[in-house]
């Protein structure tokens, strides 16, 4: 190896080593004092991109909760206030029946209905002063309140609670409404669009409905829902009523299929290909809906085949355009093609669809105008409330799918026969598919366009209640949800933490079974928030499930749910009134279902609270009537506040585990290991030190020139 001294590489190769360990060194004491692994991107791109979207999530999920909890505060203002309206109706009550009383005169009724005026009074003033944050929850200006409960755009829970006051309380009234869907099989002379004095709502003329505000309907614009509804919503400020379209939805025919004939259809003003019918409806529709889906992109129609030869072929336009329908061949008739193609025309047909109005503060909603062309518009004259109409079936625990399910037979609404529950409309459950509130749901949503109800899900729960005696220590207890094990829950020897441990440990398998579940303080709740059925498999281990907060009504024995099947309720909705009735399998077929026979939604009735006296008897009489009225609405609303609340109570609770577990995997990615980064600090430590010994070694060394020079 030479000797030189203009370039000394082994002072260059501890310098670069310095460089090194002060790198090393300085990366962990950043680590350290920061407490974070990623500390710019330079030290993870990819980590530090993952850790802010999940910081985003963890910051804006803890923000949803609050919101949650600020719900929760509003809806339990409001329920306090509307506590004591229901004392205060309760003594109105009280006093009416007092005054019915035959050994009173006219003198004493006057005494008594003096203190009843002063109760109206002050129930005026607690709908007008309840507020919260500065809003008025009982006086019909808090319109929609809409709580943000996710970390995402449109997770929102809606609320929203109209005026309760004698202004509104007291009468009966009909559900709020839709107008009727409308066909025709002569389009043009049946169909008109609205003029001036047709129609009036609240007591505001609604002008004449114009094609222009209908670019999407090809044929009788100014007929069509979408034209109506902007008719309606142009002078929505006056009216106080708020119109939105609904889809349009053209029926099905029945089919007595027939092989041979073919041709085309032109849906609103497009011809799809040619079709040829066959003996065998399913193969017949199959093409029908092929050839008018095809061109759906330009129509804005879908075909649906129903599956089934009784209902055909169903047209949709999802935006309540006109559906307009024509058929080239005259063999193309409805009980040939399942289409609805009037048989009194050339093979055509015409279906407007419908809109639905409602309140904007839930008052209620007049309909008026020329009688005779009224219907025009798809609505009658009369008087209607905001709302919608409402049936709900019980829920069953503890049964089984043969009682609970839905057969043809069981159920009648609005006249018309709802056919049998498909197992293969329930892909949720695991077990009595067709007994399930999906599959009723699904079969009653088959003919919600000729019945005008729909029905929803709501969610299956099982209410357990606790033991008061704790179960022994060490103890355990096992059983599945849908099938999956909840594992090994042993008992501490504590009431409540005996609950806390099991709501934990199904909780932990949600995700498999669509079960979840939360401690209410006097049992354990278990909810399935999609309908699905929960079936429990037998309790198992040493422990009583009754000490665990999954016992029966008392607390004394386990649930009946054990080693059952609970199955949910479906609410029915209308705009108009709901009718229930049995069909030829009897009541002991509708009871089964979970439904009772009846008409919901009845029209209005009695008076009104700020009208009630019970200064004479007949007033007294009257008054009893319309205190049960209000206090049906008082009831309704509260058990939609305390629904509303619960549903909140889930949410938190599973938004608080989402964050645990979301702030758990950014402390996985972010965070700092403390007892490698301690070594990685003292290696560097003692790296450095070493590297400046040798840096001061390396540059000494080329004086080992000097000697040369001098001998």
């Amino acid at each position: 190896m030479p000797l030189v001294i203009n370039t000394n590489v082994q002072s260059l190769n501890a310098q670069r080593q310095l460089v090194k360990s002060g790198n090393d060194m300085s990366q962990a004491m950043e680590r350290l004092s920061s407490g974070k692994r990623i500390n710019t991107a330079a030290d993870d791109a990819a980590g530090l991109s993952i850790s802010n979207r999940m910081t985003s999530q963890v910051r804006g999920l803890n923000q949803a909760i609050r919101n949650a909890n600020d719900g929760v505060s509003l809806i339990q203002t409001a329920e306090g206030a509307l506590d004591e309206t229901t004392n205060i109706l309760q003594r109105i009550r009280e006093l009416a029946i007092q005054s019915s009383n035959g050994i009173y005169d006219d003198s004493n009724r006057k005494t008594l209905d003096a203190e009843v005026q002063q109760l109206k009074a002050e129930l005026d003033r607690i709908s007008e002063t309840t507020s919260f944050n500065g809003q008025k929850l009982l006086n019909g200006s808090l319109g929609q309140v809409t709580l943000q409960v996710g970390a995402q755009a449109g997770e929102f829970i809606d609320l929203n609670v109209g005026e309760l006051s004698t202004d509104t309380l007291g009468a009966a009234q009909d559900a709020g409404l839709s107008n009727t869907s409308r066909f025709y099989d002569n389009p043009t002379a049946g169909a008109q669009g609205l003029t001036v004095g047709d129609l009036t709502v609240n007591g505001i003329a609604i002008g004449g409905t114009s094609s222009a505000d209908d670019s999407a309907s090809t044929s009788n614009a100014d007929a069509s829902a979408i034209a109506l509804a902007a008719a309606i919503n142009k002078v929505s400020d006056l009216s106080g009523v708020k119109a939105t379209v609904n889809s349009t939805v053209m029926a099905g025919a029945s089919m007595t299929p027939a092989a041979g004939t073919s041709g085309t259809f032109t849906i609103n003003g497009v011809t799809t290909a040619s079709i040829t019918t066959t003996a065998d409806g399913a193969t017949t529709r199959s093409a029908v809906v092929a050839a008018i889906n095809a061109v759906a992109a330009q129509t804005g129609v879908t075909a649906i085949d129903t599956g089934e030869d009784a209902t055909g072929v169903k047209l949709v336009a999802e935006d309540g355009r006109n559906i307009s329908l024509t058929a080239s061949a005259a063999g193309l008739t409805p009980a040939i093609t399942g289409l609805r193609l009037a048989a009194t025309s050339t093979n055509e047909a015409l279906q407007i669809g419908s809109v639905t109005l409602q309140s904007v503060n839930g008052a209620e909603v007049v309909i008026g105008g020329d009688t005779s062309l009224t219907p025009q518009s798809g609505f009658v004259a009369g008087t209607f409330s905001g709302v919608l109409a409402q049936a709900t079936s019980a829920s069953h625990e503890g049964a089984d799918d043969a009682t609970t399910q839905l057969q043809a037979g069981d159920l009648v609404i609005n006249g018309i026969q709802i056919g049998g529950a498909k197992a293969l409309d329930d892909t949720a459950s695991t077990v009595g598919k067709t007994g399930s509130a999906i599959a009723i749901a699904a079969a009653i949503n088959r003919v919600a366009e000729a019945t005008g109800v729909t029905a929803d899900v709501t969610g299956t729960t099982i209410k357990g209640q606790s033991s008061t005696t704790a179960e022994t220590l060490g103890n355990t207890l096992t059983f599945t949800v849908n099938g999956i094990s909840i594992g090994t829950v042993t008992s501490v020897g504590e009431i409540s933490a005996d609950r806390v441990a099991l709501v934990d440990a199904i909780n932990k398998v949600s995700g498999q079974t669509g079960v979840v579940a939360r401690d209410t303080g006097s049992g354990v709740e278990m909810f399935a928030e999609d309908g699905r059925n929960i079936t429990l498999g037998a309790a198992g281990g040493t422990g009583a499930a009754q000490n665990f907060g999954l016992g029966n009504a008392a607390g004394t024995a386990a649930s009946t749910a054990f080693g059952q099947t609970t199955f949910g309720a479906v609410t029915l909705g209308s705009g108009a009134q709901i009718e229930i009735t049995a069909g030829a399998n009897g009541v002991a077929g509708l009871e089964g279902v979970g439904f009772r026979a009846g008409t919901f939604g009845a029209t209005e009735s009695g008076q009104l609270l700020k009208d009630v006296s019970i200064a004479t008897l007949k007033g007294a009489q009257e008054a009893i009537q319309a205190v049960d009225n209000a206090l049906e609405t008082i009831n309704a609303v509260r058990a939609d506040l305390g629904a509303i609340n619960n549903r909140l109570d889930f949410t938190t609770s599973n938004l608080m585990n989402v964050v645990e577990n979301t702030a758990a995997a950014r402390s996985r990615i972010m965070d700092a290991d403390f007892a490698a980064e301690t070594a990685n600090l003292s290696r560097a430590q003692v790296l450095q030190q070493a590297s400046q010994a040798m840096l001061a070694q390396a540059n000494a060394s080329t004086q080992q020139v000097l000697q040369l020079l001098n001998q």
